[in-house]
C-alpha cells in the first residue's frame, strides 16, 4: 500500500477544489458529445486488409496497373414478377437505367450482365435480371460513396418500375455494398444496445445502492466516460486510420467499466462517511478504492493493447478503443466521481427505495456466510465450481474457425443481402469467390507475344478443364472483343485471368482450391499470382494463427508482471491468471455452442448456426474478458489484502474480503452482462458473439469463480498467497 500517500493527497486536493473540477469535465463531455456525433463521419469500415498478403498485392497491382472498372464491382439485382424483361417497356426502363448509372462520375462501366435487348444473353428466369456496375474507386471510402451514389441514383429508377410492375424489387449487392451495410448496420448497433442497454442498468444500481442519488452517480459515470471517449477517439480517428468497431467497443466498455469503478468509489465513500466527515471521506475513497481502480485500469487496459499485436486494422481499433476508454474511466473515477461526492456529501442517501439493506456486510449477511461456508470446505468448493466452469467450455473442443459466404449471414433486410438472395434464385455464378490469377511476363515481351501464345493456352485450358472451374475469362479468350483490354495492364506485359468456381463448391472447398493455385503458372518465362476473395480469406487466416502467440503472450506476461508489482506474491499472479482463462473458455465455449452447435440460437435472433467461426472473435473475446475480469480479481484482491495486513489471518481477511466486496462484484457483473448481453441482440453475427462470450464470461467470473473458486484457492494456499511480500508491510516478513 506504498502508493496509498500518493491518492490520499489527490483526494485532498479533489476535496478542497470540487467545482474547479466538476466544472472541467463538464467541458470534456460537451466536446466529447459532439465528438461521438462526428465519429461515424471519419471513422473507416470495410474488409480488413492484411499488408504484405499475397492477396493485398494482388488487389494492388489489379487497381494500379489495370484499367478494369469491373474488379470490385456492384451489381443491380432487378426482379419483375409481373413484366417479361424481353417486352418493350422494361427494355426501355433498362436502358434508361444504364444511361443513368453510366452519366455518375465514380462509374467506370455498365455490363447488362442478363441483357434483356439481347435474347442469347438472357437468364432461365425472364422476370429477374442484373446489372454489372464497375466503379473507379480504389479505396474503400470511394467505394463506400459509390454505393451511396448508385442507390440514389436508383431511386427515381425504382419508382419508375414500379408503376410497370408492382412488386418489382431492386437492390444493390456486391463487395463495396455489402461492407458499406455492415459498417451501417455497426454503428446503428452500438445505438441501440446502448438504448436498450440503460434502463436496466439504471435499475440494478438503484436495488444494488438504495437511494435515488447513489444509483444515478455510476450511471452518470458510464455515461460521462463513453462521451469523453469519443470526443478523444474522434481526435484519433483525424490523425490515423481507425475503423468504426471503435466507436462500439466504446459504448460496450466505456458503460461497463465507468459503472463498474464508480460502484467501489461510491461504496467505499458511503462507508467512510459513516465514521468521518465529507472531506475525509472522499481523500480516504480516493486513497483505498482510487489504488485498486488504477492498478485495474492497468491490467483492463493491459487487455485491450493485446490486440494491437492483430494483423488487421479492425482488432487494432477495438485494442485502441478498449484501453482509451478505460483510461477515461479510471480518471472519471479518480478525479470527477470524487468532485461530485465532496459536492453531495451526506445528500448521497436522499431519497431511498428500501433495498439499502442489501449492502450490509454483517456477520448475518448472504456474503459472510458463503465465504466462511466456502473456506471452511475449500477442496469440495473448488472442485464443484472449477469443474463446472471447465463443463462450459467443453464445446472449445468441436470449435471450428473460417468463413460464411452465405446470404444469412448478413441481417434480414439489409439491402446486399436481399440482393445476395436474388442472386442465387437467378442461380448467378457471381458468388463473390472468384479467383484472380495474375500473369506477368519475365523475359520483357509483351503478354500476348506470339512466342507466348501456346504456353498460354496451355495454362488457360488445364484452368478450364478443372472440374473446380465454371468460366475462366481472360486476354486470351477476350482478345478480340472490347473487353481484350479490360483483362490486359496498360504496358500490356500482365493479365488477369478471371476464374469463377463451380458452383457447387463449398467455401473451404475454394480456399483449398485457391491454395493449389498458388503453386501453377504457364510454362516459360511467365510468372503467376493469385488474389480474390478465397486467397484473402487463406491470408486471414494464416495472419491471424502467427498473431495468437503474441496477443496472448504480452497480454499473460504483462498481466503477470503487473499483478507482482501490485501484490508482490508470486502465486496470486499466476491464480490470477489461470482464474481469468477459466472464465473466458466458458464465454468462448457459449459462442460455439450457440452460434456453431446451434444451442439456444433463437435466443439471440439466429436464424441457423455458422459452420465456422471467424478468428477475430476468440481473439477480442480472450483480450476484452481477460481485462475485464481482472477487475473483479483485483477489487477482491485487495479487499483481502487491506484485511490481512490488519492481523495476519488468510482465512479470515479471504471471508472479510469477500463479504465487503462481493456486492459490489455481483451487482458490476450484472451491469456488465446487461450491456453485453444488448450487444447480444444486434443484427451483426460479430457483434452478437462478441456479446454473448463476454455476458457468460463475465456471470461466471463474477459468481462462481469469485463467489467459490478464489476464495477456496486462497484458503487452501494460506500464508503462500502472500510470499515474498514487501518488505516493512507483509506480515510474512
Amino acid at each position: 500500500m506504498r502508493d496509498a500517500p500518493l491518492f490520499l493527497r489527490l483526494g485532498r486536493l479533489i476535496a478542497g477544489n470540487p467545482r474547479t473540477v466538476v466544472a472541467l469535465w463538464a467541458v470534456a463531455i460537451a466536446l466529447g458529445s459532439w465528438g461521438a456525433w462526428v465519429f461515424p463521419d471519419v471513422a473507416i469500415g470495410g474488409a480488413a486488409s492484411l499488408s504484405g498478403s499475397a492477396s493485398k498485392g494482388v488487389d494492388d497491382a489489379l487497381h494500379t496497373e489495370f484499367r478494369n472498372p469491373f474488379l470490385d464491382p456492384l451489381l443491380v439485382v432487378i426482379a419483375t414478377p409481373r413484366l417479361p424483361i424481353g417486352q418493350a417497356s422494361f427494355i426501355a426502363w433498362q436502358g434508361r437505367a444504364v444511361r443513368t448509372l453510366a452519366a455518375l462520375p465514380d462509374v467506370g462501366g455498365i455490363d447488362a450482365d442478363a441483357n434483356a435487348a439481347d435474347p442469347g444473353r438472357r437468364p432461365a428466369d425472364e422476370h429477374m435480371t442484373a446489372l454489372i456496375v464497375g466503379i473507379t474507386a480504389k479505396d474503400e471510402a470511394g467505394q463506400h460513396r459509390s454505393v451511396m451514389h448508385v442507390r440514389a441514383a436508383l431511386q427515381p429508377l425504382r419508382r419508375a418500375l414500379l408503376r410497370l410492375d408492382p412488386s418489382a424489387r431492386i437492390a444493390v449487392t456486391g463487395g463495396p455494398a455489402i461492407d458499406y451495410d455492415i459498417n451501417t448496420s455497426s454503428a446503428e448497433g452500438g445505438d441501440r444496445a446502448e438504448k436498450r442497454a440503460l434502463p436496466l442498468t439504471l435499475v440494478i444500481l438503484l436495488l444494488a445502492f438504495g437511494t435515488v442519488v447513489a444509483a444515478s452517480l455510476p450511471f452518470l459515470m458510464g455515461l460521462a466516460s463513453t462521451m469523453v471517449a469519443f470526443g478523444a477517439a474522434f481526435v484519433l480517428a483525424r490523425l490515423m486510420p481507425v475503423s468504426n468497431l471503435l466507436g462500439n467497443v466504446v459504448t460496450m466498455i466505456g458503460l461497463a467499466v465507468g459503472i463498474d469503478y464508480s460502484l467501489l468509489m461510491v461504496k467505499d465513500f458511503r462507508d467512510s462517511l459513516r465514521r468521518e466527515d465529507v472531506t475525509t471521506a472522499v481523500a480516504l475513497t480516493v486513497a483505498e478504492a482510487g489504488l485498486t481502480i488504477c492498478w485495474s485500469g492497468c491490467t483492463v487496459a493491459i487487455g485491450m493493447l493485446g490486440l494491437l499485436f492483430s494483423p488487421i486494422l479492425e482488432t487494432r481499433s477495438v485494442g485502441i478503443g478498449g484501453a482509451l476508454v478505460v483510461v477515461v474511466a479510471v480518471l472519471a473515477a479518480l478525479t470527477f466521481l470524487p468532485a461530485c461526492l465532496a459536492l453531495i456529501g451526506r445528500h448521497i442517501e436522499r431519497w431511498p427505495i428500501g433495498f439499502a439493506t442489501l449492502q450490509r456486510a454483517d456477520r448475518s449477511s448472504f456474503w459472510r456466510r458463503l465465504a466462511a461456508w466456502t473456506v471452511r470446505r475449500p477442496v469440495l468448493c473448488l472442485a464443484l465450481a472449477g469443474g463446472a466452469v471447465l463443463a462450459m467450455s467443453l464445446p472449445l473442443a468441436g470449435a471450428r474457425s473460417g468463413f460464411s459466404d452465405e446470404p444469412w449471414f448478413l441481417p434480414k433486410g439489409m439491402e446486399a443481402r436481399v440482393g445476395m438472395e436474388m442472386l442465387q434464385a437467378m442461380q448467378h455464378h457471381d458468388s463473390g469467390l472468384d479467383l484472380q490469377i495474375l500473369v506477368r511476363t519475365t523475359d520483357g515481351q509483351p503478354l500476348l507475344a506470339a512466342s507466348h501464345l501456346a504456353a498460354l493456352r496451355a495454362f488457360s485450358e488445364r484452368l478450364a478443364r478443372d472440374s473446380r472451374t465454371a468460366s475462366l475469362v481472360s486476354s486470351l479468350s477476350t482478345a478480340k472483343t472490347a473487353a481484350g483490354a479490360l483483362y490486359l495492364s496498360r504496358d500490356g506485359r500482365a493479365g488477369l485471368f478471371a476464374l469463377t468456381p463451380a458452383a457447387a463448391l463449398t467455401l473451404p472447398q475454394v480456399q483449398a482450391f485457391a491454395r493449389e493455385l498458388r503453386g501453377v503458372a504457364p510454362a516459360g518465362p511467365f510468372t503467376a499470382e493469385v488474389g480474390g476473395a478465397p486467397v484473402y480469406y487463406n491470408d486471414f487466416s494464416d495472419y491471424m494463427w502467427r498473431s495468437f502467440p503474441k496477443v496472448f503472450g504480452f497480454v499473460i506476461v504483462a498481466t503477470l508482471a503487473l499483478l507482482f508489482g501490485a501484490f508482490r506474491s508470486y502465486l496470486l499472479p499466476i491464480k490470477a491468471v489461470a482464474a481469468n482463462l477459466l472464465a473466458i473458455g466458458a464465454g468462448y465455449g457459449a459462442v460455439v455452442a450457440v452460434f456453431q452447435y446451434g444451442w439456444f440460437d433463437r435466443l439471440v435472433g439466429l436464424e441457423r448456426p455458422f459452420g465456422a467461426i471467424a478468428l477475430e472473435v476468440p481473439m477480442m473475446i480472450f483480450c476484452l474478458s481477460f481485462g475485464l475480469s481482472m477487475d473483479y480479481e483485483l477489487f477482491l484482491l485487495f479487499r483481502i489484502q487491506r484485511e490481512y495486513l490488519k492481523h495476519g489471518d488468510n482465512d479470515r481477511a479471504t471471508i472479510d474480503g469477500l463479504a465487503g466486496v462481493a456486492p459490489v462484484i455481483t451487482g458490476a457483473g450484472l451491469i456488465m452482462a446487461v450491456v453485453f448481453g444488448a450487444f447480444a441482440g444486434a443484427d451483426l453475427p460479430a457483434l452478437k458473439m462478441i456479446g454473448v462470450g463476454l455476458c457468460v464470461a463475465v456471470l461466471i467470473d463474477a459468481t462462481l469463480i469469485r463467489g467459490f473458486v478464489v476464495p477456496a484457492f486462497m484458503s487452501l494456499a494460506g500464508r503462500w498467497n502472500w510470499y515474498p511480500g514487501r518488505r516493512g508491510t507483509d506480515r510474512l516478513q
